[in-house]
């Protein structure tokens, strides 16, 4: 080219897939080629699809949350207060009427314990005020479930937070289903995510199908950009665990709930 004559070699000692080195005239240039790029671009659009979907978890929660907090302070409040009038009357009843007053009171406390354990499965306020160990610790009981969390769960977003005691809550409640007698271990670790081990000492042989308890569970974690890992051999143990990614950026710190 117009008399000058070009010498370009490729340095074979770097990686191939990741940038292309060239020398001109004693010049090195790097360049990144299109798989390094395109790698990029995935990782990109991932990140973009896991936010937009925790979006939508987010505003569906905000959603649950306001539907428990009209149904704690308007139905359950009535209840609660008709209940106390009947209570007042059973103090100067007697006889038949006394009688009816006693199983009309049962009746209406059948009805607030139903309630309170409709809200709470909606959303449980514990969760929003406590976290996630709290809220868990409350509802498992204590003689046949032992949680463990050795790291602070950073601030995550609600919808994270609710999947993540939603999955819980259902993988201890089908593990006392099937192994009744066994001690349900629930491990809770921070990492690149949040992890979730729920492991049981029963028969084993669970599977994921259409339609069942654990393929709702995999739905659950999978709309937050999670995944499920489901390990049961026949006569067990069973461990069904859960990873849902942080998506924290480089500069962002982990605030402990």
């Amino acid at each position: 080219m117009n008399g000058v004559g070009y010498r370009v070699t490729v340095d074979p000692a770097l990686p191939p897939r990741t940038v292309a080195s060239v020398k001109v005239n004693g010049m090195r240039w790097f360049r990144k080629n299109s798989h390094t790029r395109n790698k990029m671009e995935h990782q990109q659009l991932l990140e973009q699809l896991v936010t937009s979907q925790r979006a939508l978890v987010h505003a569906y929660e905000i959603e649950r949350r306001r539907i428990e907090r009209d149904l704690h302070d308007g139905a359950q409040q009535y209840l609660v207060s008709a209940a106390l009038k009947i209570g007042e009357a059973q103090l100067t009843a007697t006889g038949q009427q006394a009688e009816l007053l006693a199983e009309a009171r049962a009746a209406l406390q059948q009805s607030l314990d139903s309630l309170r354990a409709t809200v709470r499965g909606i959303h449980p306020q514990i969760l929003h005020e406590r976290g996630l160990v709290a809220a868990l610790e409350d509802a498992c009981d204590s003689k046949y479930v032992r949680i463990r969390c050795p790291i602070p769960i950073p601030q995550v977003p609600e919808g994270v937070l609710a999947a993540a005691y939603f999955f819980t809550l259902e993988a201890v409640t089908n593990a006392r289903k099937y192994a009744s007698d066994s001690l349900v271990e629930v491990l809770i670790t921070v990492g690149e995510g949040l992890s979730i081990s729920v492991v049981d000492h029963g028969q084993g042989g669970a599977r994921v199908v259409p339609e069942g308890g654990l393929a709702g569970m995999r739905e659950r974690i999978h709309a937050v950009g999670g995944t499920l890992e489901v390990y049961s051999p026949q006569g067990g143990p069973t461990r069904v665990a859960a990873t849902i990614p942080l998506l924290l950026h480089r500069d962002e710190p982990g605030v402990v709930l």
